[in-house]
């Protein structure tokens, strides 16, 4: 059976990006790749810093990897040449080992700001009145406006508990159409599972 590794942030990530990429891949009929146990590097600041040994780790999984991120540090302005950056020096590295870099502008938790019907799914204490952003990537921040939505005490957004529970419900059509982020990472993984890695 082909195999996937992915690499995410933090927690909550670990669960919720192999839920999200089976899902993917259900959509595509893919039904052979197996999905590894998630890494947790971290997010990109220390990931660039620390990259060679944090790379080095991963290929001895002997698998494509999938290196997913958020982007919302201001120390850097486009993920498009980071991601060049991170894959220039895999290449130096390891020649030809499969391996893409998914950047969420700004955070992971943008897709449900983007699928309002989901969230509102998971969560339906998110007053009706309450007006979702009309450019989710655009905001600092999605956490925290997930958990300031809701109105109950104590009921604040919690990674760890509620991503994966909103992942599941993602409608990934209104994401292809609406963010370019998540049809990159979908591209990405389409790519990864058709690759072998070096011998």
């Amino acid at each position: 059976m082909r195999r996937l590794l992915p690499i995410v942030e933090g927690h909550g990530d670990d669960k919720a990006v192999p839920l999200l990429l089976r899902r993917i891949f259900e959509s595509h009929g893919i039904y052979d790749v197996s999905i590894l146990p998630a890494r947790r590097y971290g997010e990109y600041p220390i990931v660039t810093r620390k990259f060679d040994n944090l790379f080095q780790a991963a290929v001895l999984v002997k698998a494509p990897i999938l290196w997913v991120m958020d982007f919302d540090s201001k120390d850097y302005i486009c993920p498009v040449q980071e991601a060049h950056h991170l894959s220039t020096r895999a290449a130096a590295l390891h020649p030809g080992w499969p391996i893409k870099f998914a950047f969420l502008v700004k955070e992971y938790e943008t897709l449900f700001l983007i699928d309002e019907a989901a969230t509102r799914q998971v969560f339906p204490d998110i007053p009706a009145k309450m007006p979702f952003p009309q450019n989710p990537e655009k905001i600092r921040g999605a956490k925290e406006w997930l958990s300031k939505a809701r109105p109950s005490p104590g009921s604040t957004y919690k990674p760890t508990v509620d991503q994966a529970k909103i992942t599941a419900h993602l409608n990934l059509d209104l994401l292809r159409m609406r963010s370019r982020d998540f049809a990159h990472l979908e591209r990405a993984i389409l790519e990864l599972a058709n690759s072998v890695v070096p011998s």
